[in-house]
């Protein structure tokens, strides 16, 4: 079968790789939709994403929906055909953050189309994709799998409004790339008072207004960031932009004593941490999701928003192109590639 396989930097090929039996837990798919990540854009450009380093060639991809195509001997609910989408974390379950509820923080866990590990965990862009019984949510016969496959960025996003607190708050998102504009949405469902997304390009603000019905700000305008900051109109913000810049500006435009919950990955210079101190802010980490899957793949499905994060689709053999289009984001939020993508 063809797979998305990143060999190095700059070096992404459509290879030829061989499918494998089937476990006992285990599940093949047809792929029909996969989402692409920055992460996999990073993987494509740098040979990395955050810390974790490519050594070996690995298939990429782990926002995915799909069908059945054939289960293992203890698999006795998924019938062929059954459409899943795919949950790509398998978290140990016995490591001390595991038995303590935090599974996004497993000592052991496998991620699809992550290099954290070596060996690397492949990823789910291929056309029969294997994953474990417990990654599957089963979905209805006439559900949009390509809005299926966007419950793993949303996940990453409702992970961060939770950790936030967003209820009654006025919030602040850096960033209006996917995370920052899901995060937007899953805000509002949460009970915020009021959204407000900064970018410093104006079609991700355009995009992110549209899509969300949220307040925009021009994170490039020093002067409105610099009265903003003289009086801060935030409670909490969230940092999904990843750019030292970013951090600085949620820092400093957040009530003093705020909460700032970091989503994106950072640069190791440029931060200013120094407002941390004076003025009490508290800085936390967001990292992947626990519990949010099954309902960020209820969320998806029932939020006709969502269906506009979807603006570039790809067929699964039109490799190049697809990462081209998902790298720009003068014109792209959510690029898929898929079986069914040539024909939407």
């Amino acid at each position: 079968m063809r797979a998305y396989v990143i060999h190095g930097p700059q070096d992404l090929r459509l290879d030829d790789v061989p499918e494998r039996d089937l476990g006992p837990r285990e599940v093949r798919l047809a792929l029909v939709y996969g989402g692409i990540c920055g992460s996999d854009l990073h993987y494509v450009a740098e040979g990395r994403a955050g810390n974790s380093v490519l050594r070996d060639p690995m298939v990429l991809g782990h926002e995915l929906s799909g069908r059945v195509v054939e289960a293992g001997s203890a698999v006795t609910d998924l019938a062929p055909g059954t459409p899943v989408a795919v949950n790509p974390a398998l978290s140990c379950g016995a490591c001390r953050m595991c038995r303590a509820g935090r599974t996004n923080l497993c000592f052991s866990m496998r991620y699809m189309g992550s290099a954290a590990y070596r060996p690397h965990t492949e990823g789910g862009f291929a056309e029969r994709p294997v994953v474990d019984r417990d990654q599957c949510v089963i979905l209805a016969d006439d559900a949009d799998l390509a809005r299926a496959a966007l419950a793993e960025p949303y996940s990453i996003a409702a992970h961060a409004v939770n950790r936030a607190g967003v209820a009654g708050a006025r919030v602040l998102i850096t960033g209006g790339g996917t995370i920052g504009a899901l995060s937007a949405i899953a805000a509002l469902r949460a009970g915020a008072a009021r959204v407000t997304v900064a970018d410093i390009q104006s079609g991700a603000r355009e995009r992110v207004a549209k899509l969300a019905g949220v307040d925009v700000l021009d994170a490039g305008n020093d002067d409105a960031i610099a009265a903003l900051a003289a009086d801060p109109a935030f409670d909490v913000a969230i940092e999904a932009a990843g750019a030292a810049a970013a951090l600085n500006m949620a820092m400093s435009c957040v009530e003093p004593g705020a909460r700032v919950v970091q989503v994106g990955f950072l640069p190791t210079s440029g931060i200013d941490l120094n407002l941390l101190i004076t003025r009490e802010i508290e800085l936390l980490g967001s990292y992947r999701f626990v519990d949010e899957f099954d309902a960020a793949v209820a969320a998806v499905l029932a939020d006709d928003r969502l269906a506009a994060a979807i603006t570039g689709r790809h067929a699964f053999a039109d490799a190049e192109a697809a990462f081209a289009s998902a790298a720009d984001k003068t014109r792209h939020l959510k690029v898929m590639i898929g079986a069914d993508a040539a024909r939407r």
